[in-house]
């Protein structure tokens, strides 16, 4: 995922989310929300694998939550290294007057995207759930 945040920024430059992909975009309440390149890299080609594992070892629920958790941590993590690694919108410009494609929440100055906040709490309570 790490990897992944390193080659997009440098195809997609200062071109975030949404701004100069082709393909279809699913708005909702004004906002786009998906895209087509964003569906078949991170709902179609890394779940098929990530089931690498599962098709290797056999399932279990198990090897199932650790999978699940690793790739939700891994999405916050793939976009932290957008930034990091973006030459033309670096981490300087993080946060919720230049990211407008994200829905911010925070206390006070500390302001963190809400689904950063989802999925590491997602990611920690199926870790929980599967060592439990």
């Amino acid at each position: 995922m790490i990897a992944t945040g390193f080659w997009e920024s440098h195809s997609e430059g200062k071109n975030s989310w949404d701004k100069g992909k082709l393909g279809w975009k699913i708005k909702w309440k004004g906002r786009v929300v998906g895209t087509e390149y964003h569906f078949w890299l991170f709902i179609v080609c890394y779940p098929l694998l990530i089931t690498l594992p599962i098709v290797v070892a056999g399932f279990t629920w198990k090897l199932f939550g650790i999978l699940m958790s690793a790739y939700l941590s891994g999405l916050v993590l793939e976009d932290i290294f957008w930034y990091i690694s973006n030459p033309k919108f670096n981490l300087k410009n993080w946060g919720p007057r230049k990211v407008t494609w994200f829905k911010w929440i925070g206390v006070g100055k500390f302001k963190v995207p809400i689904n950063y906040v989802i999925g590491l709490s997602a990611a920690i309570i199926i870790w929980a759930l599967v060592w439990s």
